[in-house]
């Protein structure tokens, strides 16, 4: 499957299920790894692993191989079958360049190039001839050699100028250099068509056109178009996460088993209109001693639209509405507002680890598709819509077993179950992008993981719950923050009253006994959610921004 998502992305478009499944065949079959083909990857061993990376850049099959190290961490039999692999892919028309340490197949080589310190061209030949120009058959002893010249300054360019007097550099580096450019400048006067490396290949090697064309037509793919792009990174990354099972599965329990611990706790009356607004009410209102027979704030509304409210009022110096809110009890609504605050709090919690290690765990893939024809915009977004379905399905399973314990109550433009899914999807979508921003900008997945309380203790210190945001600063600083638009949006649908509960003025705006006539509330109580959802919105897009340019730094410069 690892073969076949490469294939798509760099093979042209017009290659059929049949030929790439061809190519796939020729290129394990190139690398003798044909027999682990049914194999998870992580299942392998570290030569297989390599023989693997080296299948996949052959799908496209490339004139030239640049390898770092490509035997490093492999025992002496492993090492030497690798360099008998490479060896075979170059007598099949392969151009291989490889850097290494280790020496004891360099025979294997056509020619070897020696550095010294600083960059400095100390050497390059065929192996026999690097013996002799250092006056050595041990090629340890070459490279203890070129070492020692850190201890003086100097060394390194007198080191170059002597390989520059002798005959293998004007063999093999001066006498090719002025070849190629007296070769290009004729070929300049009789050709006007700009010249490339193969076109000019071509033209001094006409036997080998054939094969040219070959590897042009499979070795340059354009790019793919951004939305077969996008569908095939989507197909290959749920596929990615249904085989990880382990992590998969813990991702899928998030929700249930937060909604499990809520159901356990949470009282079964939590959002009922006498727990958010809790209206203790005496026999004689006038008699502030006397036993409460009632805690329905309906029935001070009842009282306060009476003519009885005329003398209540007039004895506390007070207006109709400010003797209604005076009626609603200090910490009305306090369980509901701790259960929506775990809800909400949740929803980061469940995006932010959905997305923590969706990136930074392919950096190497990623890094090596970019260098092909992988574009940002569809590889960006087959993440978020996999991980997006995902939050989606978390915060239904999480809302579900809140609602099946203690009915959500309230609205107030929508039906309550609509307006707390749609608030606690955007504040699972605006973690997730939290998440897949920290995922992009960390050099690994233990660096990631590392942010996770960075990112996260912020939003309960700037949610409004547990310190109230007084100051202009405060209220800025939680305005960055999807907890406290959360906790605004939930908070406002089930009919919280702020001033009861020691939060800021912003916090909640809902319709339930917030006035003498709910009607006159829902207009400011509609714009206030509308304005949550959009502050909502308008974070997870500028996440998306910082995605986009955080991706943009992983690509390999020049």
């Amino acid at each position: 499957q690892a073969l076949y998502y490469t294939a798509r992305l760099r093979l042209p478009r017009d290659f059929t299920r049949a030929q790439i499944k061809q190519r796939i065949n020729e290129v394990l079959d190139e690398v003798e790894i044909r027999y682990r083909r049914k194999h998870l990857v992580r299942n392998l061993s570290g030569g297989e692993r390599k023989r693997v990376s080296i299948a996949l850049e052959l799908l496209a099959n490339p004139s030239v191989f640049f390898l770092d190290e490509p035997t490093s961490g492999l025992d002496p039999g492993l090492e030497r079958k690798m360099m008998l692999l490479l060896r075979k892919l170059t007598d099949k028309g392969h151009t291989i360049v490889l850097v290494t340490h280790a020496t004891s197949n360099i025979f294997l080589c056509d020619f070897v190039c020696f550095l010294a310190p600083g960059g400095h061209l100390a050497f390059y030949g065929t192996p026999s001839q690097a013996q002799a120009y250092f006056g050595t058959n041990d090629f340890a002893e070459i490279y203890n050699r070129l070492e020692t010249a850190t201890n003086n300054k100097h060394a390194p360019e007198k080191i170059a100028e002597n390989f520059k007097r002798s005959p293998y550099y004007q063999r093999y580096v001066q006498e090719p250099l002025n070849r190629e450019l007296a070769e290009d400048h004729h070929e300049a006067t009789l050709d006007t068509q700009p010249e490339t490396p193969l076109r000019g290949y071509a033209a001094r090697h006409p036997a080998d056109r054939n094969v040219l064309e070959t590897n042009l037509l499979i070795s340059r793919p354009k790019r793919g178009r951004p939305w077969k792009q996008f569908s095939l990174l989507s197909r290959r990354y749920l596929r990615l996460l249904l085989h990880d099972g382990g992590n998969f599965l813990l991702l899928l329990l998030q929700a249930p088993i937060i909604g499990l611990i809520l159901f356990y706790l949470a009282g079964s009356g939590t959002f009922d209109s006498t727990s958010i607004t809790y209206c203790p009410l005496r026999a004689n209102p006038l008699d502030t001693s006397g036993p409460v027979v009632s805690i329905d704030c309906k029935r001070v509304v009842d009282l306060l639209n009476s003519p009885v409210a005329s003398l209540y009022v007039q004895k506390e110096g007070l207006t109709k509405q400010q003797a209604l809110e005076n009626a609603i009890a200090p910490d009305s609504g306090a369980n509901a507002q701790t259960l929506l605050f775990i809800m909400a709090f949740a929803g980061v919690l469940f995006g932010c680890l959905n997305g923590i290690r969706a990136i930074v765990r392919e950096n190497a893939i990623y890094r090596r598709e970019r260098l092909v024809n992988l574009g940002i915009i569809p590889y960006m977004f087959s993440k978020i819509l996999v991980l997006g379905i995902l939050c989606f399905l978390q915060s239904a399973v999480l809302i579900y077993l809140v609602n099946l314990k203690t009915p959500l109550r309230g609205g107030i433009f929508l039906p309550i179950l609509a307006e707390i899914y749609i608030t606690l999807v955007l504040t699972t979508l605006a973690g997730l992008m939290l998440g897949l921003a920290i995922s992009a900008l960390a050099p690994n997945a233990d660096r990631a993981m590392s942010f996770v309380p960075i990112v996260l203790i912020p939003q309960v210190i700037f949610s409004g719950i547990i310190f109230k945001l007084e100051s202009p600063i405060l209220q800025v600083l939680g305005a960055l923050f999807p907890v406290r638009w959360a906790m605004a949006g939930l908070g406002s649908s089930v009919g919280l009253h702020g001033d009861k509960l020691g939060v800021d003025d912003f916090a909640y705006q809902g319709t339930h006994y917030t006035s003498l006539n709910p009607a006159t509330a829902v207009p400011g109580a509609t714009m206030h959610l509308l304005i949550v959802w959009g502050a909502l919105v308008l974070t997870i897009a500028v996440l998306m921004v910082a995605i986009g340019l955080f991706l943009k730094r992983k690509d390999v410069r020049a």
